[in-house]
């Protein structure tokens, strides 16, 4: 039991060790970071020593498989970069930043158990576990008031979020006589489900899901939450904290499409809604959390998009994506947490001359950008490549039109922060811009991996296609 379980094990192995040592008076934030490191690489070690595992276990309420191991994998990578960048907690008191790790570590096991999630109940529990870790983070800011406004913001729509989907679980229990996923399945096929019921219930917890995913109309609180907590909690958000609704959701739209036709209209409409909310809104935006927020937004409908296309190629483009895509706003955050040692919450102008006090951290950022974008031929263009044929081949041509113009669209944006770094005020003398050697070699590996995944994508996706995640995804 304990192997197939490896990963979740190291996750709340990481929390139990950081909870004893919050209750020291004498723990410095340096150590709880240090644990949080060592412990987070541990975890990802543990994820690539479980890839392999399968099983169906607590009464069919947790499933094992390679989509879920695979994802909770990426989860592990992301909790790492996030532990080794997000540092120093500049904006979070003193007090607190050990109690910060501990957060980290609660909402990282609730992520590895929505990967593997089968069960309604479960499901909800998960999402809670991860929601009310991340609200206590987005909290923790003192030092500016709109910072403490955002995070009650947060918290109270959240609440209601996890209100309405938790009324939506009670419906679907109502109309399937059960909680896992397996048994809903198995009401759909033999008809047995009470329509009246499902649909409201399903509708429920979708908004629910899209909640977390910030996409349209349930984005409202992702630009005021980026933009008021600090720099590595905007980071945590952006990347490894959207990874886990994308897993779970997946999942259970690749469930249900079958017997709910409609579920792949309301997705497409709310993916084209998502992308050009996302992108149209971030034309106004002058700081550069607040730039990245609506980007994610945008992001998040390009993902919706390759989730309807139920193709075989599907799962592995979905996959393909959430990989790029953690790897390029890693890098987004990375380059805003050297620029915050000069200014705390940049803007879009804090970028000028960027090239001339930093050519490594300027370049990761154009490649970073120019990915967002799907500019060729980096692993952006690719993936974005992957979700578009994904959806096309479902005949889902005018959506797919739709979305190549949202691409086309935010490249103009982000060239606003590309323009500002490497063509701000000629006669202005910048000073250089220190940056660690951690946060060098961050950004150069994590640079030359987004180029590489674009040149190169072919082996990573022949190893996505040999793990058949259609097949894992399966009822």
């Amino acid at each position: 039991m304990i192997d197939v379980l490896l990963p979740e094990v190291s996750a709340l192995t990481g929390l139990l060790i950081l909870f004893f040592l919050s209750l020291s008076d004498n723990l410095s934030d340096a150590l709880a970071r240090r644990v949080t490191l060592i412990w987070s690489l541990v975890t990802v070690v543990c994820s690539f020593i479980a890839l392999d595992q399968t099983g169906l276990l607590f009464s069919e309420s947790y499933r094992i498989d390679s989509y879920s191991q695979l994802f909770k994998l990426i989860i592990a990578v992301g909790l790492f970069f996030n532990a080794l960048l997000g540092w120093p907690l500049r904006s979070i008191p003193e007090e607190q930043r050990t109690e910060y790790y501990l957060f980290f570590f609660s909402a990282g096991l609730g992520m590895m158990l929505l990967a593997s999630v089968f069960n309604f109940l479960v499901l909800y529990l998960a999402m809670e576990l991860v929601a009310y870790s991340v609200y206590a983070m987005v909290g923790m800011r003192r030092d500016r008031t709109e910072s403490i406004e955002s995070a009650v913001k947060y918290f109270l729509v959240g609440a209601v979020s996890s209100a309405v989907g938790l009324y939506g679980l009670s419906l679907i229990y109502g109309a399937a006589q059960g909680l896992t996923f397996g048994a809903l399945v198995e009401a759909l096929r033999q008809g047995t489900v009470e329509p009246r019921l499902l649909i409201p219930g399903v509708v429920m917890v979708f908004s629910s899901f899209l909640f977390k995913l910030a996409a349209f109309p349930f984005h409202v609180w992702a630009p005021d939450a980026y933009d008021g907590a600090a720099s590595p909690v905007a980071m945590f958000l952006a990347s490894v904290s959207k990874l886990a609704g994308i897993a779970a959701l997946f999942r259970i739209v690749y469930l249900l499409h079958p017997f709910l036709p409609r579920l792949e209209t309301a997705l497409g409409v709310i993916a084209i809604l998502t992308m050009s909310y996302g992108n149209f809104v971030a034309f106004r935006q002058k700081s550069a959390k607040r730039l990245f927020a609506y980007s994610s937004i945008a992001q998040a409908g390009y993902i919706l998009l390759g989730m309807i296309g139920f193709a075989a190629s599907s799962p592995q483009a979905v996959m393909f994506y959430s990989i790029v895509y953690l790897l390029m706003n890693l890098v987004l955050f990375l380059v805003t947490l050297a620029l915050e040692e000069s200014r705390a919450d940049p803007e879009i102008s804090s970028f000028a001359g960027l090239y001339k006090r930093n050519a490594l951290l300027a370049f990761s950022l154009m490649v970073s950008l120019f990915s967002l974008a799907g500019v060729p031929p980096l692993s952006g263009f690719f993936g974005k490549w992957l979700l578009f044929s994904s959806a096309a081949e479902q005949g889902h041509i005018w959506l797919v039109v739709l979305a190549i113009l949202n691409s086309v669209i935010s490249l103009y944006y982000y060239l606003f922060v590309v323009k500002a770094a490497y063509f701000g005020d000629p006669d202005k003398k910048y000073s250089p811009l220190p940056s660690t050697f951690t946060a060098r070699s961050a950004a150069f590996v994590l640079s030359v991996a987004i180029a590489m995944l674009g040149l190169f994508p072919r082996p990573l996706f022949d190893f996505l296609t040999s793990l058949n995640l259609a097949q894992a995804l399966a009822p």
